[in-house]
């Protein structure tokens, strides 16, 4: 495996990452805008009714904070990666380890997120309440309507759930390809690549 297919896949990842966390930023607005349709119609259908799930709300705008900063981090790994092809000015700009030390970064941002967004997704609901009526009715109402306020009952939730959580994988994978010997420049041909003619 020379030094330019070791490129290519490093390359890959990044691209990988940003596909991936473009997905995730669309699934949680998708998500959010559902769950504003939902909270408008309880609000419609039941006198004061009202629909909360501020914490799956919470954390589908920290994961989306979370991926731009990926997206962000990507565009940079990639010049990082691709700098011997790069004009000098660019080069020089990029600290040693720059792309494993960003992908770290973006671990350990996106670990707690993670986790919070997989708990209430298993566990967490949504509440439905009315200020007219006691909750035992407002439950039996929903229970009748067929409509599930589980997160887990929600396919895009789960959807974003999970590919958030390959992300993290995926981060994982390009640490590792990045601290392993066939990232640095010792390895395989030490000379600069020319170009074909």
């Amino acid at each position: 495996m020379g030094i330019s297919n070791v490129r290519i896949t490093r390359v890959l990842v990044q691209v990988a990452l940003t596909a991936m966390s473009f997905a995730v930023i669309g699934l949680c607005l998708n998500a959010s805008a559902d769950f504003q349709d939902k909270k408008r119609l309880v609000e419609k259908l039941l006198p004061g009714g009202q629909l909360e799930g501020q914490s799956i709300v919470g954390c589908g705008i920290a994961l989306s904070i979370a991926c731009i900063n990926i997206i962000i981090f990507s565009f940079w790994n990639s010049l990082y990666i691709l700098k011997d092809k790069c004009p000098q000015a660019i080069r020089k700009r990029f600290p040693e380890a720059f792309s494993s030390k960003a992908m770290s970064a973006a671990v350990i941002f996106l670990t707690p997120i993670n986790i919070a967004q997989s708990y209430f997704t298993a566990t967490g609901r949504a509440h439905a309440s009315s200020t007219l009526l006691p909750d035992e009715t407002v439950e039996r109402m929903v229970e009748f309507s067929g409509e599930s306020l589980e997160f887990k009952d929600r396919v895009i939730v789960v959807d974003y759930t999970v590919i958030s959580w390959i992300i993290w994988l995926t981060l994982i994978a390009g640490i590792c390809l990045e601290i392993s010997k066939f990232s640095r420049a010792e390895y395989g041909e030490t000379e600069k690549e020319r170009p074909r003619a």
